[in-house]
């Protein structure tokens, strides 16, 4: 009787326990633990190309990994990766080698004195991490460098989500025990 008392008294804490998705486990998906993020490097260097249509640059930039603790360089498509920029995604890269036909566009970090511009130019943002684009035909716009999850993560998490099952069914099992054995106890205690 005794036993059946104190498991419904901490029934609230074994049914978070048992249907909470477990301490070890909640913690290993919450947060940002194994997360690592590519991002330009901080020197900035960036060079853009025209591509075969008007509209489409090749964008050649320094790529820091946090995963890798590296630069490297990279390139990709403009137009082509715009939307996934936009949602932080990573953006689907080519060889740097597609520049070396290309006609380089000029990228400045400050606007040059002088009206005598050329008809495409990009302007470095002051935080090396976007780039604004001035063409003679279209209004200037914004873009922004990408700055991406890995997604490595995520495997790695997956890969320690059964040993933190365990870890949660062994500390629930710690807990019924607990309570099993002091039930078991009392009852031997009672006797006499």
């Amino acid at each position: 009787m005794k036993i059946s008392r104190k498991l419904l008294r901490f029934s609230p804490l074994l049914l978070a326990l048992a249907l909470g998705g477990g301490c070890a486990t909640k913690a290993l998906w919450d947060g940002n633990a194994f997360e690592d993020w590519n991002e330009p490097a901080s020197n900035g260097r960036i060079s853009l190309y025209e591509g075969g249509k008007p509209t489409d640059l090749l964008v050649v930039y320094d790529e820091y990994s946090e995963r890798r603790d590296a630069t490297h360089t990279r390139a990709y498509w403009l137009d082509q990766n715009e939307k996934r920029l936009r949602q932080r995604r990573k953006p689907y890269f080519v060889s740097t080698e597609a520049a070396l036909h290309l006609s380089a566009v000029p990228v400045f970090d400050q606007l040059p004195e002088g009206t005598n511009l050329p008809p495409l130019y990009a302007l470095f943002e002051t935080n090396r991490q976007s780039f604004t684009l001035y063409s003679v035909t279209e209004p200037p716009s914004s873009h922004d460098l990408p700055d991406y999850n890995d997604g490595k993560g995520k495997f790695e998490k997956a890969a320690l989500t059964p040993p933190a099952a365990v870890a949660d069914v062994t500390i629930l099992g710690g807990f019924l025990g607990y309570f099993y054995l002091q039930g078991m106890a009392s009852g031997y205690n009672s006797s006499y």
